[in-house]
């Protein structure tokens, strides 16, 4: 029976990708099958509940998938009812520090000691990124050289690449510079004001790892740009390895040389995109858990629902919450939640509902409203239809038989659409910006309204 969960766990975790299902199927316990029931434990009400609402009707179709004929399932409590996601997280992160980070080397002065990999949420936006940090790290200089990570404010660029420079500090055996890019600019032209041009090369030159935060600084600085030009030449020639990030792509950034971009573009570019709902309750949890905070299943939930932008205003809104329980001795409830962070966060009734995604989606891609909805089974129009199908189940809290019945279709068709646009956003990064732009529209909207 064993191999039976194992083999249905693998379906489902194609199909939630690996965050989503490390979070929310991982910590459930398979206690096996009586007829045709397959039962199976959650180890609180939070998670029974949101497991029963939300992937039910996965778990009875992988199941079905491998037993060969139609299975119920059964969603039962397990003794410690009352545990929360801190395991589901701890799941949820990369191996351990090495050898090499748990006794490190002094302190580097540039890298914040918090941003290691170790520290760092692994899910579908940032998985790529993630992985070619972990590459570099281990083999600096010989695999993806320059790597470039681009991505919005606030979304973990400078943490990873301050992940890649602890682990090559740690290992002794590597010279590592981390700066932003206007730091850079600003020695330059102190350097220069006073001369010193000779020691200023010699820093820059000498290092094995140069990283260099925020590149978009450069742009429209002619001075700086050359010297990071040459800079940057006698490191690669070298084999030393380059590590860079903005919020653009090389050549979206106005002002960049040509010389330069062609540079930027010669390794690895690697996207970090806004977090999913499974990674951003992640999140929380993992911050909530290193800053040594109890905080029930239900508020991680509410402020990953509500603040979906970026890392930074998760962490945030944690840490006001924080501060507020503590100097009012009270319980982190829902209810306290909310009015703590009430002018931080986009409550629930100003989401968008399913009739103005349609709505909105329709607009979008130029098709009647009608046509949306109605049973066309047209490439394009069935396109657009699971578009807005993916949105209704991302942006709102109704389950996939409700949206299902607002398109006049059953809840697995909804369940298909929103599998299959979720793995396209995670693997082209130009129709995963159309997705945002309708996302910013329907911000728009609300806001209007």
């Amino acid at each position: 029976m064993e191999g039976l969960w194992q083999r249905a766990a693998d379906r489902i975790r194609d199909s939630l990708g690996q965050v989503g299902f490390e979070t929310w199927i991982g910590p459930l316990n398979f206690l096996g099958m009586q007829g045709r029931t397959a039962t199976l434990e959650a180890p609180n009400r939070f998670f029974r509940d949101w497991v029963s609402d939300r992937y039910l009707e996965l778990l009875r179709q992988s199941l079905s998938a491998e037993v060969g004929q139609s299975v119920d399932v059964k969603l039962t409590l397990g003794l410690a009812g009352n545990s929360n996601l801190h395991e589901a997280v701890r799941r949820t992160m990369p191996p351990g520090p090495s050898a090499a980070e748990a006794a490190p080397r002094d302190r580097h002065p540039q890298l914040n000691e918090r941003y290691t990999f170790a520290e760092f949420v692994v899910g579908s936006a940032n998985q790529f990124a993630h992985a070619a940090a972990l590459a570099v790290a281990n083999q600096p200089g010989e695999k993806y050289n320059p790597l470039f990570i681009y991505g919005g404010v606030g979304l973990g660029k400078t943490h990873l690449v301050t992940a890649i420079g602890h682990q090559l500090w740690n290992s002794g055996k590597r010279k590592v510079l981390f700066m932003p890019a206007e730091v850079f600019m600003n020695e330059l032209i102190t350097s220069l004001r006073r001369d010193r041009m000779g020691e200023f090369k010699e820093k820059f030159r000498r290092v094995d790892v140069l990283i260099l935060d925020d590149v978009q600084f450069l742009a429209g600085r002619e001075r700086t740009q050359e010297e990071f030009f040459h800079t940057f030449n006698s490191l690669h020639s070298d084999r030393h390895q380059i590590v860079l990030t903005s919020d653009k792509v090389p050549r979206d950034i106005p002002g960049l040389e040509e010389r330069l971009r062609n540079r930027f573009e010669s390794g690895l570019i690697a996207d970090i995109a806004p977090p999913d709902l499974e990674t951003r309750v992640a999140i929380v949890q993992k911050k909530a858990a290193h800053d040594n905070m109890s905080l029930p299943s239900d508020v991680a939930l509410y402020i990953a629902q509500n603040v979906s932008s970026n890392v930074r205003e998760l962490e945030g809104c944690l840490t006001r919450l924080a501060a507020l329980a503590s100097m009012d001795r009270a319980p982190v409830t829902v209810d306290f939640t909310r009015q703590a962070l009430h002018d931080l966060i986009r409550v629930q009734d100003q989401r968008p509902g399913i009739d103005g995604i349609q709505k909105t989606v329709a607009d979008f891609f130029h098709i009647r409203l009608v046509d949306l909805k109605s049973k066309k089974r047209t490439q394009h129009i069935a396109f657009c239809r699971q578009v807005a199908m993916y949105l209704c189940r991302k942006l709102t809290d109704n389950s996939f038989p409700v949206i299902g019945e607002h398109f006049g279709r059953d809840h697995s068709t909804v369940i298909h659409a929103y599998n299959l646009i979720s793995r396209r956003v995670g693997n082209d990064s130009a129709f995963r910006m159309s997705i945002e732009k309708i996302e910013r529209e329907l911000k728009i909207d609300q806001r209007a309204a």
